[in-house]
């Protein structure tokens, strides 16, 4: 898995990757009480929760250095080759890193449990 040119564990799973549902529902009441639903077809905008992996410090670094960049678009190229064009989804917590022993004194070899949060900001290629 690669985000960008920052190769990332294996091990990463995408969590909400069935979650996901490609248009939007909104319900409203019309004058007389009837319910009226309307859909509309999501362009992007899709959650990818990335979760259950390890990295070191300097890993860590690597990816809070992406972060700081908030408006730069990245490709993530997943195990199976599905490419997605993503930003930090800042509004879920962008990167969350929890260190596995926690330590006063971290350095770039200390290990963090990850979650990444990016969302998908262009569509998906069509499949060929």
């Amino acid at each position: 898995m690669i985000l960008g040119s920052i190769t990332l564990p294996d091990n990463l799973y995408w969590q909400d990757e069935q979650d996901h549902k490609p248009f939007a529902q909104s319900k409203n009441r019309s004058v007389s009480g009837g319910l009226i639903l309307e859909y509309q077809a999501l362009q992007f905008g899709r959650p990818i929760t990335l979760t259950g992996a390890w990295i070191d410090g300097a890993a860590l670094s690597a990816l809070t250095a992406l972060e700081i960049q908030p408006t730069t678009k990245r490709v993530l190229t997943l195990n199976n080759g599905d490419q997605h064009t993503v930003q930090f989804d800042l509004e879920r917590g962008g990167i969350q890193a929890t260190p596995v022993w926690p330590t006063t004194e971290p350095d770039d070899t200390t290990l963090y449990e990850i979650t990444l949060n990016l969302i998908t900001v262009q569509p998906d290629a069509e499949p060929v």
